[in-house]
């Protein structure tokens, strides 16, 4: 499972904003020109200002999205950011916590702060550190999700396999449909 999400509706919307944008705010200015600030004009004109608030919220709906690219497959995680590309595979991830790191030991409990940051410790490796919302997900649940799949081999057992990245910038992206517990 790959949490991809596709930009094209955005970036039709704001295409389809500017052109009536563009249609509307043409024809008022000829209608403007020709019989003055009548009705038909004052009309047209709001249409070219509904057009130029459609594109705009396209543009700011565009803006908003996530940076960063979260994959779960039945082996490990993966996770992109920017040009960074980690790997956390299922059976060397021990903890999944959003309390800053500290040492672990009993004395030290009261210390622990609670952030909006995952740390996923690895067995024989550097901890990974992300923060969920640049993922566009909520911080308790990214944790909750990690370590379920972590947990639950049947679960995990229904993820695409990993392949190279490769293979995977050669084939395209599909996102299907989502996967429905069985009973």
């Amino acid at each position: 499972m790959i949490f991809a999400r596709s930009r094209r509706s955005s970036v039709l919307v704001a295409g389809c904003g500017l052109v009536v944008a563009t249609i509307f705010g043409g024809v008022s200015a000829v209608i403007f020109a020709e019989h003055g600030p009548d009705v038909a004009g004052l009309a047209l004109g709001i249409g070219a200002g509904l057009g130029l608030g459609l594109l705009t919220w396209a543009l700011v709906q565009l803006r908003s999205w996530p940076p960063c690219r979260l994959a779960f497959f039945r082996d490990r995680l993966v996770i992109v950011a920017g040009k960074i590309e980690q790997h956390a595979l299922w059976d060397r991830i021990e903890t999944a916590s959003l309390a800053l790191p500290v040492e672990w030991t009993g004395s030290r409990w009261p210390e622990v702060r609670i952030s909006d940051r995952l740390t996923i410790t690895l067995r024989r490796g550097r901890p990974v550190v992300l923060r969920p919302a640049d993922f566009g997900l909520a911080p308790s649940g990214c944790r909750d999700l990690i370590l379920k799949l972590r947990d639950e081999l049947e679960v995990r057992s229904r993820l695409p396999e990993f392949d190279s990245a490769l293979d995977l910038s050669e084939r395209p992206v599909y996102a299907g449909e989502l996967i429905t517990p069985r009973l």
